[in-house]
C-alpha cells in the first residue's frame, strides 16, 4: 500500500471516527422515545451497530479496498476522540436546532394540510351526505304523499261499504278475521317452538 493511500485511509477512517461521535450522539438523542420498549431498544441497538460496522467498512473499502490494520483502527479512535473533545457540543447545539427547525416545519405543514385539505374535504363530504339525506327524506316523503292520495278513494269506498253493510255480515267478517288473527298466532307459536327444539 503506497504512501499517497495509506494518507488517504488514515484521513477516511478519522472522519469515521467523527462521523461515528455524531451518529451516536444523535441515536442517543432519539432513544427516549422507544427506550421504554425493552425489545424495540435492543433490536434498535443491535440494528443501529451492524450499520456502523457496515458503514465503516465500506469508507475503508473505498480508502484501501478492504485491508485492516492497526493504525486504521486507531485512526477511527482519534477520530472519535477528537469529536468528543472538540466538536460534541456544537454538535449537539446544532442538531438540536435542527430538530427544532424540522419539528417546526411538520407541525406548520400538518396544520397547512388540515386547513387546506383535511377540514375541506371533511366540510364537503359532510356537506354531502347531509343533501342525500334530505333528498331522500324529501323523496320518501313525496312518495308516502303520493301513496296516501292514491288509497285515499279506496279507503273513502271501504268505509261507505262498511257502513252500508248489514250488521250480520260485518259480525261475521269481524269473526272470520279474529279466526284467522288466532290461527296465525298459533302457527308462529308452534313455529318458535320447533325453531328453539333444532337448535
Amino acid at each position: 500500500m503506497s504512501l499517497d493511500t495509506q494518507f488517504l485511509t488514515m484521513v477516511i477512517m478519522f472522519s469515521s471516527g467523527v462521523y461515528l461521535g455524531m451518529v451516536m450522539d444523535t441515536f442517543k438523542r432519539f432513544e427516549p422515545l422507544w427506550k421504554s420498549n425493552l425489545i424495540m431498544r435492543y433490536s434498535f441497538e443491535i440494528l443501529f451497530w451492524i450499520l456502523q460496522g457496515l458503514v465503516l467498512f465500506y469508507f475503508l473499502f473505498l480508502a484501501n479496498q478492504g485491508e485492516l490494520r492497526l493504525y486504521i483502527v486507531l485512526a477511527v479512535v482519534c477520530g472519535y476522540a477528537a469529536y468528543q473533545a472538540l466538536f460534541r457540543e456544537t454538535y449537539k447545539k446544532v442538531l438540536e436546532r435542527l430538530i427544532k427547525i424540522i419539528s417546526g416545519l411538520i407541525r406548520f405543514i400538518t396544520r397547512v394540510v388540515t386547513v387546506f385539505i383535511v377540514r375541506p374535504v371533511r366540510f364537503i363530504v359532510i356537506t354531502i351526505m347531509k343533501l342525500i339525506l334530505l333528498l331522500w327524506t324529501t323523496l320518501l316523503a313525496i312518495i308516502l304523499f303520493l301513496f296516501k292520495i292514491l288509497l285515499y278513494p279506496f279507503q273513502l269506498i271501504g268505509r261507505i261499504t262498511w257502513k252500508l253493510m248489514p250488521k250480520n255480515v260485518k259480525k261475521y267478517l269481524l269473526d272470520v278475521a279474529g279466526f284467522y288473527s288466532k290461527m296465525k298466532n298459533i302457527i308462529l307459536k308452534w313455529w318458535g317452538i320447533i325453531q328453539q327444539k333444532r337448535r
